[in-house]
């Protein structure tokens, strides 16, 4: 069974093209400055966001303030990834089909 990659979100095409380029250094600054403000008030306590939770909602944020120039080139990234023709390798076609029993046996 071969399975189509799951579409991507807005925020994750905007992240995909974006991320490295112009958000990564931000985000680590931003979230090192969360990090440290958590700390000081709540002494030996882990915060309640995730490193990767932060760059979420960093990235949702970021995307909803974009230009519809830079939105119409997330949909097109979609789009063109949506519609790639699923891998031959081996390994990644059972990655691929692990993914949608996961997804569709809801064990995400």
């Amino acid at each position: 069974m071969k399975v189509k990659p799951r579409i991507l979100q807005d925020w994750q095409a905007y992240q995909v093209l974006t991320y490295e380029s112009k958000w990564k250094a931000i985000v680590d600054k931003e979230w090192a400055s969360y990090k440290m403000e958590w700390e000081l008030e709540h002494l030996k306590e882990t915060p309640p966001k995730k490193r990767f939770t932060f760059m979420v909602e960093f990235m949702k944020e970021k995307y909803k303030n974009e230009t519809e120039e830079m939105k119409l080139q997330c949909q097109e990234y979609q789009k063109r990834k949506s519609e790639s023709p699923v891998p031959d390798d081996p390994d990644t076609s059972k990655n691929l089909e692990f993914q949608s029993y996961v997804l569709i046996s809801g064990l995400s």
